[in-house]
């Protein structure tokens, strides 16, 4: 039996004490939240199969209508694109405090023990070996640390450099994101679609978002720059204008919160250590949530801590979880985040135009938020181009960003073969310098104007 140390009550940290303790182990997970306190008042949409993965038993009030995605350009006249549904695909819906419970609750039954309202400082370090937390209660060592700590996680971000593992988010990986509820204006007409994601006004610098519920009226305005409440107001504004269902009392929420939008850590375990969720960087990029990722990834992380028998936790053997990650999930959001950094530099207009002219049908657009390029390249792109490069001989700007978009996504097709099958330590120093140099030259393209100190 091992002593485990999940450091924050994370999703992906949470599933992995539920597993790791139900076999045997000593799993105590540290949080610095009262017990029953939750800082995200929100609720949040992902797919069953993450659940069904982790073997967690779905409760039926999470059981959701589908919420498709629904893309909604600058002009009145310019038609909507929403993505079809994913076949074989459901979604759930829940409160992020409910299924947070939930998670804590299946911990416990498990074995696990919870200590709450403690601080984590910093990672301990013992020689070449992550062997415990600082924390405000005292030093704690365990065979195994499990970082879920979140985006700014105090153990990621003090691991000594031969690690290999980064440690802070640049400026375009964070999205400061303000999230509100207001009720809704009753007999007010509803909109066609529940799920819109805006792309108009100011939208290039970030996203909006408004999902209409029977009650509610859930908007979210994110950007990449920091803000603030008179900063968002034209856009809640312009957000009513468009939607007369959506009221001006404040249900609950009405918060600033930070989310990562990037692409996974290069290098997610060190001998005695393995990042897991947001402290990992694993969140879907176009809604804001690392749900889905997480309960998968801590499966895959509890099945190599078990199937290392001897109990020794090292970068080797703690390897297997990162390529299962990387095999099953890691790759496709690479290329989720290379999409995203389209973002920043493409303008509103370009947007509309996009859709107004048909150059991106919703089935392409699916494939392309979810990283499948090579399906949009397989399907009837090519019966399509001539007319696409036609209506992009008219955008010139809008061609080369695009052009930019897909030569990285083909740049990363290079780098995803160097990904190592096994560990050895030369090998990991070369895929992570690969790969992290990679991201660094994307955030710099594709306007010099618009370049960033990302260092």
């Amino acid at each position: 039996m091992s002593e485990i140390i999940v450091a924050g009550a994370g999703h992906g940290g949470l599933v992995a004490a539920i597993k790791l303790a139900a076999a045997g182990h000593k799993v105590t997970v540290y949080d610095r939240h009262k017990k029953g306190e939750y800082y995200l008042d929100q609720r949040d949409s992902f797919e069953a199969g993450a659940m069904e993965y982790a073997g967690i038993e779905i409760p039926e009030h999470y059981r959701a209508k589908s919420n498709n995605l629904t893309f909604v350009a600058v002009g009145d006249d310019t038609p909507v694109l929403t993505l079809p549904a994913k076949e074989g695909s459901e979604t759930l819906t829940v409160e992020r405090k409910e299924l947070h419970e939930y998670l804590i609750s299946l911990a416990e039954n498990a074995g696990a023990q919870i200590v709450y309202e403690t601080e984590i400082k910093a990672p301990l370090i013992l020689g070449c070996r992550v062997a415990g937390i600082e924390t405000d209660k005292g030093r704690f060592y365990a065979d195994l640390i499990i970082d879920a700590c979140g985006m700014n996680s105090p153990v990621r971000s003090n691991l000594p450099g031969f690690t290999m593992i980064e440690k802070s988010p640049a400026h375009f990986d964070v999205l400061h994101t303000y999230r509100a509820y207001f009720e809704n204006v009753k007999d007010a007409p509803r909109p066609e679609t529940n799920y819109n994601l805006y792309l108009y006004n100011d939208g290039t610098e970030g996203l909006m978002w408004l999902v209409t519920d029977d009650e509610y009226t859930d908007a979210l305005i994110a950007r990449f720059d920091e803000t603030s409440y008179s900063a968002l107001a034209p856009c809640l504004h312009t957000l009513s204008i468009k939607n007369p269902q959506m009221g001006t009392k404040l249900i609950r929420g009405g918060y600033f919160v930070d989310i990562p939008v990037r692409q996974p850590l290069a290098v997610l375990v060190a001998d005695g250590y393995a990042a897991v969720g947001d402290s990992a960087f694993m969140t879907y990029s176009l809604k804001g949530s690392g749900i889905a990722y997480s309960l998968r990834a801590g499966t895959m992380l509890a099945n190599a801590v078990l199937a290392d028998s001897d109990g020794f936790y090292t970068a080797e053997t703690l390897w297997e979880y990162e390529k299962t990650f990387f095999r099953e999930i890691g790759f496709g959001a690479c290329r989720i985040a290379i999409a995203k950094n389209f973002l920043p530099f493409v303008t509103a207009e370009e947007v509309d135009r996009m859709f107004a002219t048909g150059l991106i049908s919703s089935e392409e657009l699916q494939a392309f938020s979810e990283g499948r390029l090579e399906t949009v390249i397989k399907g009837k792109f090519f019966s399509t181009l001539k007319s696409k490069l036609q209506i992009l001989g008219e955008m010139p700007e809008l061609r080369s960003k695009l052009l930019t978009i897909v030569s990285n996504i083909g740049r990363f097709a290079a780098v995803e073969p160097s990904f190592p099958n096994r560990y050895e330590r030369s090998d990991i120093e070369k895929w992570a310098e690969k790969y992290n140099e990679f991201f660094n030259s994307v955030r710099r393209s594709p306007s010099q104007e618009l370049q960033t100190d990302n260092q």
